[in-house]
């Protein structure tokens, strides 16, 4: 007769489903086949899904892996390598533009903070909200 789960395997078992590969779909009798090296037999997909712990797990990853796969399918995917690697060229050079522009727009907002400190305005002056506009004149 086989040992019962103990709490360590379910801890172990519950590791192995959080760390499921994306690309591999993730089953319960996937899941028995992991579980065979941690408790020294195969268990059933039943002995398994039994255990709170477990299907918190799956349920889970499951969500995770769904979210992730969904969230994939809605990158247009380029149709050749040279057009892959154009597209990644495109965006590390736009990448690029967008961090120095941020950098001087910072740089900016420091001499304006400055200045305006210089002239005795401290930052939560000029943080103020923007005064309404009376739209009806």
């Amino acid at each position: 007769m086989p040992s019962p789960i103990t709490t360590k395997h379910l801890q172990h078992i519950v590791a192995i489903i959080r760390d499921w590969p994306r690309d591999e779909p993730l089953t319960w009798d996937k899941i028995c086949d992991a579980s065979e090296v941690i408790i020294g037999y195969k268990p059933t997909r039943q002995a398994l899904s039994k255990k709170t712990m477990l299907t918190n797990a799956y349920k889970t990853k499951k969500v995770e892996l769904k979210a992730k796969r969904l969230a994939l399918a809605g990158v247009p995917t380029p149709k050749s390598m040279p057009a892959a690697i154009e597209q990644i060229s495109r965006l590390k050079q736009e990448n690029m533009q967008l961090r120095q522009e941020l950098t001087r727009m910072a740089e900016t907002a420091q001499r304006f903070i400055y200045n305006a400190s210089l002239r005795g305005l401290t930052p939560a002056y000029l943080m103020r909200q923007l005064p309404k506009q009376n739209r009806k004149e």
